[in-house]
């Protein structure tokens, strides 16, 4: 399996944990809709992901791999979830505003996800 679908398949199991949790601590504060806004953070977060790993192995892949391509997709997906989040965020107040947590969250589990891999081989090399 490519190390990079194991890491974002690692951040999705991360982030469901996360996100049952939210769902539960604001569940226990009556705040559940602001738990489903988080988990729903988390689910943009792992489809934007998914999304740039393709978006990377089709660039890649390419006959001519271009940068300005790799650049204008990112600065396109992120534009899109940003306008969406805070539409989200304005419409939802002020619950909606659990959006920015869930993608926030996700990035911290995807960094993670990825940082541990590496630290724990860089201690079994001598």
């Amino acid at each position: 399996m490519d190390v990079n679908r194991l890491q974002i398949r690692r951040a999705a199991i991360a982030a469901i944990a996360l996100g049952v949790l939210a769902l539960a601590v604001t569940g226990m504060i009556d705040r559940l809709l602001l738990g489903t806004f988080i988990f729903a953070g988390l689910v943009v977060g792992w489809l934007n992901a998914q999304i740039t790993l393709w978006a990377i192995t089709k660039i890649a892949d390419a006959e001519t791999p271009s940068k300005q391509r790799l650049v204008g997709s990112s600065l396109a997906r992120l534009v899109c979830i940003t306008a969406v989040a805070i539409l989200i965020a304005i419409l939802a107040r002020p619950n909606g505003v659990g959006i920015f947590f869930g993608l926030a969250l996700f990035q911290v589990a995807l960094v993670f996800n990825t940082v541990v891999p590496e630290l724990k081989g860089l201690r079994q090399t001598p």
